[in-house]
């Protein structure tokens, strides 16, 4: 149990500055318990509640300093011209050297690292890579990593794969290395956009993701949430999410695609980083870092293809979120990829509804809420309805992502129809009927073997079981049944997810809270 001592300010206000960090960035009510207040007691994901001593600083202040020189940085790359942006590729490319343990004697060793090893574990990471966020073509990545000089992939994006090569590899030997790699990840990461590599925006985009999706694994939230700030800033920058925009793309820090398939990079990058971001933020109920509501800010980008299809030459789009949500069904948007950023847009979208109800509304605003209810219930159930007939497009795909956009898609309902189901028949109705069809998904598909490796699984099943638990209207042998298959998967992911561990342990003690009631 928390300590719930009160600060020495009355409870009701406190004095200017002494709200917690997260709940300043959230722009909410801080109640000032310590060590945990209540707003963040009761996120779902988060609960790294921070205060800032009297002339202190606090490690979120750090890391915002650090996007701040990141942010920095690229305004200096916006500013610099088309060929000091490409930088000299005769410059020496120490960057693109990395220093690789030859895994004798300590790991702090730095002799060559030996080919057979490089290829043990580079093999680790791409036979898993498309599940944690890797969008470059992974057939240039894979022969470029053995190529000298500047064809080779930047230190950073090299790091990452080795970091994450390592982490999943079996081999004990192989995981002492595991922190000796992270720092090499984190520190060729903060150098990146300072090297001359001529890839090195994309490369770092990349390099940012697969940092957040490590650190959220590790349930290093903080640190998860930096990255993916930082990815966000970069994808912005670079204006990502103007690629192919009728109104053009206007100036960017990056040069022309090469070809299709570059250009192909592109659009998955930004949308790679788009579904991550809205899904961990909107677990923290914070604002999302993509605003979408300027002609400037608007998403424009077209949804991503699979890698071998590819777009006219002139084909062009605009609006891409806002013609979603109107339903304005399009023949582009099924792959894989697609599917799980519209997955993302719905959960957004769902679990920030329901809490603008509230009592006393006037008719206007009533009228406006359901219309948006709606509106969103429409194209969440035909958004389900099409995963059934675009099946095939997600064969090819890992299990997990299809796991994952299954899920989301259920999820999403829930958090709709969630505020009312203590008022509402139909709502309670539509709650169960999509956590069962959220469970359902387990039995077509083995989340041990391999086990899946994005955490956020761990969010969505969190809330299917805290519905299991809540709602006493549903049988208890059902109940009992659809818990224990959500927390067994859920244990059998938690040996290398310390935040799917505490998701679970989440579970237990709501689980055992209601039993001793």
């Amino acid at each position: 149990m928390s300590d719930t001592s009160s600060p020495s300010s009355s409870k009701n206000h406190l004095p200017k500055g002494s709200a917690c960090m997260n709940c300043r960035r959230r722009k909410i009510k801080c109640d000032g318990m310590k060590p945990v207040c209540g707003p963040c007691s009761s996120s779902d994901a988060f609960h790294d509640c921070e205060y800032v001593e009297r002339g202190g600083s606090s490690m979120t202040q750090a890391l915002e300093a650090q996007i701040a020189i990141l942010e920095s940085r690229i305004q200096e790359l916006e500013q610099t011209g088309p060929m000091n942006r490409l930088g000299n590729i005769n410059q020496s490319n120490q960057s693109t050297r990395l220093d690789f343990s030859q895994f004798h004697g300590s790991p702090s060793s730095s002799t060559s690292f030996s080919f057979q090893l490089h290829e043990i574990i580079l093999r680790s990471f791409l036979q898993r890579c498309s599940e944690i966020g890797f969008f470059l073509d992974q057939t240039r990545f894979s022969d470029s990593a053995t190529l000298p000089n500047v064809m080779k992939p930047s230190a950073a994006l090299l790091s990452t794969a080795y970091l994450w090569g390592i982490h999943l590899s079996d081999s004990s030997e192989i995981l002492a290395y595991e922190e000796v790699f992270l720092a090499r990840a984190l520190q060729s990461t903060a150098q990146e956009l300072s090297s001359s590599h001529p890839q090195r925006i994309i490369h770092c985009i990349q390099a940012e993701v697969l940092l957040a999706h490590y650190f959220f694994r590790k349930a290093r939230m903080l640190e998860g949430r930096y990255h993916t700030s930082s990815a966000v800033s970069l994808v912005l920058s670079a204006r990502l999410h103007k690629i192919r925009s009728i109104e053009g793309s206007g100036p960017s820090v990056l040069p022309p695609p090469t070809d299709l398939v570059e250009e192909s990079e592109r659009i998955k990058a930004f949308w790679t980083v788009f579904i991550l971001d809205n899904c961990w933020t909107t677990a923290d109920n914070s604002p999302s870092n993509f605003s979408n509501t300027s002609p400037d800010s608007r998403i424009d980008v077209p949804w991503p293809l699979d890698t071998q299809i590819q777009f006219p030459r002139d084909y062009r789009t605009s609006h891409t979120l806002q013609k979603f949500l109107a339903n304005q069904n399009e023949d582009h948007g099924t792959s894989a990829l697609a599917l799980h950023a519209k997955a993302s847009v719905l959960f957004e979208q769902a679990s920030r509804i329901g809490p603008r109800f509230r009592s006393g509304m006037s008719q206007q605003e009533a009228s406006r809420f359901f219309a948006s209810f709606t509106s969103v219930e429409r194209v969440i159930q035909n958004f389900i309805e099409t995963l059934s007939s675009v099946q095939a497009t997600l064969a090819p795909a890992a299990p997990s992502i299809s796991l994952m956009i299954h899920t989301l898609a259920h999820v999403s309902m829930i958090q709709l129809h969630a505020p009312f189901i203590s008022r509402n028949p139909a709502s309670r109705g539509r709650v169960l009927s999509h956590s069962r069809a959220a469970i359902q998904i387990l039995s077509n598909i083995d989340v041990f073997s391999p086990p899946v490796l994005d955490s956020f699984i761990g969010v969505l099943w969190g809330i299917v079981g805290e519905i299991l638990i809540r709602e006493g209207s549903m049988p208890a042998p059902e109940r009992m049944r659809l818990l224990g298959e959500i927390m067994a998967s859920m244990s059998a992911l938690t040996t290398q997810s310390p935040f799917i561990n505490a998701q679970l342990d989440k579970i237990r003690h709501l689980y055992a809270g209601t039993v001793n009631q």
